[in-house]
């Protein structure tokens, strides 16, 4: 028998296949611990030396217009840096950003997701549907919340037209209105979830709860700033916090978002945690100014909130529309893998989303093997037959042209339509403790045979 005869004999469900996810999912700490602190390291080159830059053009009486320049590409550098931040949170969600789940989602939330004014949980009940019911007009809440922010498209379209409308995309208030709507999702939760107790709406107590102590601790610290009591200023946060933690304490455990999907760590702490983030936040940023003279509150929000709300924003809506769009429900055709130059991929596809293809099949493998699991797959005919390879975002990198760019596969001729059987991704239910989890089952298996 040739090798050729044998190679197309190989399947996806072979032992070989299945021996090496095994090698390819082991999460390695060290390996996680280096890349939050490489970004880390990124964030705080580019912000301390846009800081480092103002704070000496003021000094030395040049042009405030000096400034503009630096700090617009400042902006843009930070954003690309948010995107990073929120790919980690992305492994924390799979729990594959640490071993021990606690400390994977205590990591995700303190270190990724809560300086990016969302939370691993809300975005874990947001993703995990993502998987499960990909493209799935009615139950995935990526379509929901693209289309909820006014950024999905009705596909296919044409070259010119997506042009037209990612340019559309950069109107400062439409990507704020894109952020807004991505609080609701992955901040404090959102009904627009196939995981939700039935029947029972979610409560937002315990979030307006929340809404009011920040308000009403980032008026105390100011005012207490202003008052010039440094031992105030010291004590007071703290104690809005000691007591804010008691109320939470005693909140009933149904004012709190409720779901099939039980959080890791209860609610109740996370909030605690999120508000301690926050007030030490605040109280941060009074203390820098007041030792330093600098004016710490300007950079906080020109060099962390302006990015998030711009450049971040509009990088993630880069990468949402285009991961998706197009694709039918079929388990190798609802995505594609991504070969884009060095900052797109960098800026809009952050800790391995350019290779989305095999993370939608085998979610569980982390980022840094992708590329990996992508040149084994490829042994497999019935992966390099259906998975689609795209190469350059607007143009290909090289001629004559070998694969299809981003813009070429939301285009009509890789319309699919449906003609692959839909794919539903119950393996998600593994990963997480569930409530009511057969019948979820029953669900999804329900539409598995309806297709």
């Amino acid at each position: 028998m040739s090798a050729e005869v044998v190679l197309t004999e190989k399947t996806l469900n072979d032992a070989a296949l299945k021996a090496e996810l095994q090698i390819l999912r082991q999460t390695n700490n060290w390996t996680s611990i280096y890349y939050i602190a490489a970004i880390y390291l990124y964030l705080a080159a580019v912000i301390g030396g846009t800081i480092a830059f103002c704070e000496w053009q003021q000094a030395e009486g040049f042009s405030f217009f000096w400034n503009t320049p630096v700090v617009l590409t400042a902006i843009v550098l930070i954003g690309a840096g948010q995107h990073q931040l929120s790919g980690l949170s992305h492994e924390g969600v799979h729990h594959i950003l640490f071993k021990n789940r606690q400390l994977n989602d205590l990591v995700s939330d303190l270190l990724t997701m809560f300086p990016l004014f969302s939370s691993t949980h809300h975005y874990r009940l947001q993703h995990l549907a993502h998987h499960q019911f990909v493209n799935d007009p009615d139950r995935d809440p990526d379509v929901s919340q693209l289309k909820t922010s006014g950024h999905w498209l009705n596909f296919p379209v044409a070259r010119r037209t997506f042009i037209r409308t990612v340019t559309r995309q950069m109107w400062i208030p439409r990507l704020i209105r894109f952020m807004l709507v991505r609080a609701a999702y992955n901040a404090t939760g959102t009904d627009k979830n196939p995981y939700l107790k039935k029947g029972q709406k979610p409560s937002k107590v315990a979030v307006r709860i929340g809404l009011t102590y920040i308000l009403t601790t980032l008026t105390t610290i100011t005012a207490l700033f202003y008052l010039g009591n440094p031992i105030l200023l010291a004590i007071v946060p703290a104690s809005l916090w000691l007591g804010i933690c008691a109320v939470y304490w005693k909140l009933p455990e149904d004012k709190f978002h409720q779901s099939r999907v039980h959080p890791v760590i209860a609610l109740r702490y996370m909030t605690m945690l999120r508000l301690g983030y926050i007030t030490l936040l605040f109280s941060g940023i009074a203390w820098v100014t007041r030792l330093t003279g600098i004016f710490a509150a300007l950079y906080y929000l020109i060099l962390w909130v302006v990015p998030l709300f711009t450049s971040f924003s509009f990088f993630m809506i880069l990468r949402q529309i285009v991961q998706h769009g197009n694709g039918d429900r079929g388990w190798l055709t609802n995505t594609r893998t991504f070969f884009v130059g060095r900052f797109i991929r960098f800026a809009v596809f952050p800790m391995g989303m350019d290779y989305h293809l095999p993370h939608h099949m085998y979610a569980t493998v982390p980022h840094y093997r992708l590329k990996k699991l992508h040149e084994f797959l490829l042994q497999y005919p019935e992966y390099r037959k259906e998975a689609i390879t795209v190469e350059g975002y607007f143009f290909p990198p090289q001629k004559p042209q070998r694969n299809p760019t981003v813009v070429d596969v939301l285009g009509p001729e890789y319309a699919f339509g449906q003609k692959h059987k839909i794919f539903v991704d119950n393996s998600v239910l593994e990963g997480d403790e569930f409530e009511e989890k057969a019948e979820l089952e029953k669900e999804a298996w329900a539409l598995v045979e309806k297709s």
